[in-house]
């Protein structure tokens, strides 16, 4: 009897949703270890998890506008919220500031509004289409056309902050100075963490 012989293909791997990061114009945006999820080295949690030091930085900044601010006016949102632009175009978020009032309905899509401010916290994207300038660039141009009143990157890596605004000149600035987050409020990251006796490193 003649014996079948069954050639059997490895599976080709599967780019989920889970490891989209973003949509820019059409393009998906992937984290930097994407590829590693695929050659299955990874777990996708290896790879779209945020660090310790990215983790206490987004829970710095949000104890300071928590704080303060009336949560009868303002909503402030963590947890990489989805921002829906237009078609083709889905980012999500670091912090998001929205004024109460904005959002009209909360339901199980991606927030359709532009918030007064919203946060970046180190760019971490594969960079194989695109580099991690041009995908700033692009995102910030977006979110400042939607009606975002102020976007800002705060990059550990390189120890600067970038706050960009309608109609305005965008800013690179070091993160050792006081830098105002929303309405009067102020962060200055070394200066929390010297003044909470904290170390960090890249």
């Amino acid at each position: 009897m003649e014996t079948i012989q069954i050639e059997r293909r490895q599976a080709e791997p599967i780019i989920t949703d889970s490891l989209i990061k973003d949509i820019l114009d059409g393009e998906a945006i992937y984290p930097k270890q994407h590829q590693a999820v695929l050659r299955h080295e990874k777990k996708t949690d290896d790879v779209v998890g945020s660090s310790s030091l990215q983790s206490l930085i987004l829970w710095y900044l949000s104890r300071i506008v928590l704080k303060p601010l009336d949560d009868r006016q303002y909503y402030v949102f963590t947890g990489e919220p989805g921002l829906h632009i237009e078609t083709n175009n889905n980012f999500s978020g670091d912090l998001m500031i929205y004024q109460r009032g904005q959002i009209a309905l909360f339901d199980n899509h991606y927030f359709d509004t532009p918030p007064l401010v919203n946060v970046e916290i180190d760019v971490e994207i594969d960079n194989t289409t695109v580099s991690d300038y041009e995908y700033m660039q692009r995102k910030t141009s977006h979110l400042l056309r939607f009606g975002v009143q102020r976007v800002i990157w705060v990059l550990s890596f390189s120890k600067q902050v970038i706050m960009a605004e309608p109609e305005k000149d965008c800013l690179v600035i070091d993160w050792h100075k006081d830098i105002e987050l929303f309405n009067g409020l102020i962060f200055n990251i070394p200066g929390y963490f010297a003044e909470e006796g904290l170390a960090f490193g890249l």
